[in-house]
């Protein structure tokens, strides 16, 4: 309300409704900062992730890989790359979606969000052993992660979620 011209404000708009559900709220507002800046990495990135979580695995990979091309160094790249294993596993892309699974633990391993996908990704992939490593580090991250949590806490679109959370089942998590 305060500039509806600062490309800045629509992604902050856009995360809290990505945040409270359902993530396909806040594509529009990703939409318009990329109206009023088309060149707005950051913009591309949180786009490429609600769409990622909605299920829309070829535009979402569309909007990351821009994000990633216009800005490789950026702070946020972290979450792009786990943006990017979402919207590769939701497509059944696994071995991509552990590459990209990897390089985001990897860059943020403090962020249990890379884990869970992560984990999820080699699971369905066939490594199993790794699988469960992957879930131990979760757990260490996140002692009190369950399945029921991240139902209730974690906005992916219904279909979304319950891919997610066979991956998570298959990976050993409870």
């Amino acid at each position: 309300q305060v500039d509806a011209c600062d490309p800045w404000a629509h992604p902050a708009v856009g995360w809290a409704s990505c945040l409270m559900g359902p993530t396909y709220a806040a594509t529009g507002e990703y939409q318009r900062a990329l109206d009023i800046n088309p060149n707005f990495a950051a913009g591309h990135g949180h786009l490429g992730l609600a769409l990622a979580l909605d299920g829309e695995s070829v535009s979402a990979i569309i909007h990351l890989d821009q994000a990633l091309r216009m800005s490789p160094h950026d702070p946020q790249t972290f979450l792009f790359n786990v943006s990017l294993a979402i919207a590769h596993y939701l497509a059944d892309r696994y071995t991509d979606a552990v590459a990209f699974g990897r390089k985001a633990v990897q860059q943020r391993a403090s962020f249990s969000g890379g884990h869970r996908i992560f984990a999820a990704s080699l699971a369905q992939a066939g490594q199993s052993g790794e699988a469960r490593s992957a879930i131990d580090q979760l757990k260490k991250l996140q002692p009190d992660i369950s399945i029921a949590w991240i139902e209730g806490n974690i906005p992916y679109m219904p279909d979304a979620m319950a891919k997610l959370v066979a991956g998570l089942r298959k990976a050993g998590l409870d």
